[in-house]
């Protein structure tokens, strides 16, 4: 295993990071994770075994059952779908946080249309030992030939990413390449901890994170502020995420979907209400990204 530093993360006043739209996505609640799939995004429940297929030009929802009735369940019996990402093949990736033992499920939802669930416990067993706690995953990229998964951590226990070989995605057995701590900042007094990260031109990454008011990694509280970073070559910075009135938001968004030009995209947020839609929210970014 490579041994790597500590990433540290630093507030830059050069960077903006702004919501210039947000709306409503009827019949879609906790948006956990985002994903563009050609000119359609593609969004995780956390609370349901069903994903969203959205229009974003339209906003015209199809929501996919993945097994039983595909409604809301309750907290003790949701999945925790957090993570997302596509292989090279096509193949759509779904992974539980693993925060519970009955969120250590992984979907696969293959290029026909079929769904291939899997209990993954030895996959989130070896998690929990290389972290020396229980995983939160929050986030996946697929890099090369590495599966980059995005621990978040709670109050004072900091996020981390964990490499592993992409062959773990097809049953290998796990292996740790990297285990790297990051360090994001806070937002009035609060940690910011990682909720979701995109794969960008040029190898970069857009990260997502929340200061969230809990000490645990399954109970929700109170948003202080949200930040979107950049981690590239020189490090990782952070701006806080503004609503469309430019005052600091309290949204906590928890997917990221970057258009090609990576300036700008798509969040989706999960408000921890089932009464209430998630938002459909575009960014854009100003300064030196």
């Amino acid at each position: 295993m490579t041994s790597v530093p500590a990433l540290i993360a630093r507030q830059d006043p050069a960077l903006i990071a702004r919501l210039s739209r947000v709306t409503p996505l009827s019949g879609v609640r906790a948006g956990s994770g985002l994903l563009a799939v050609g000119p359609r995004l593609l969004a995780l429940q956390d609370d349901a075994r069903a994903v969203a297929w959205i229009e974003p030009r339209t906003l015209q929802v199809r929501l996919q059952v993945l097994e039983g009735h595909g409604g809301a369940l309750p907290k003790k019996e949701k999945p925790d779908y957090e993570a997302l990402l596509r292989t090279p093949d096509g193949t759509i990736w779904l992974l539980g946080s693993g925060s519970r033992p009955n969120r250590r499920r992984t979907a696969q939802l293959r290029a026909d249309g079929s769904v291939r669930l899997r209990e993954d416990h030895a996959l989130y067993e070896f998690m929990e030992a290389a972290l020396g706690g229980r995983p939160n995953i929050e986030g996946a990229l697929y890099i090369g030939d590495r599966l980059r998964l995005f621990h978040r951590g709670t109050a004072a226990e900091s996020d981390a990413w964990l490499d592993l070989p992409a062959t773990v995605l097809a049953g290998a057995a796990p292996k740790l390449l990297e285990l790297r701590r990051l360090d994001l900042g806070e937002i009035g007094g609060v940690r910011l901890h990682l909720t979701d990260a995109a794969l960008i031109e040029g190898g970069c990454i857009l990260y997502l994170a929340a200061a969230e008011h809990t000490n645990d990694a399954v109970a929700d509280g109170p948003i202080s502020g949200a930040a979107l970073g950049i981690i590239d070559a020189d490090g990782a910075r952070w701006a806080p995420l503004q609503d469309p009135s430019g005052e600091l938001s309290l949204r906590k968004v928890e997917g990221i979907a970057a258009l090609d030009d990576w300036h700008g995209g798509w969040l989706i947020t999960d408000a921890d209400d089932a009464s209430r839609p998630a938002e459909l929210c575009r960014y854009e970014l100003g300064g030196p990204w």
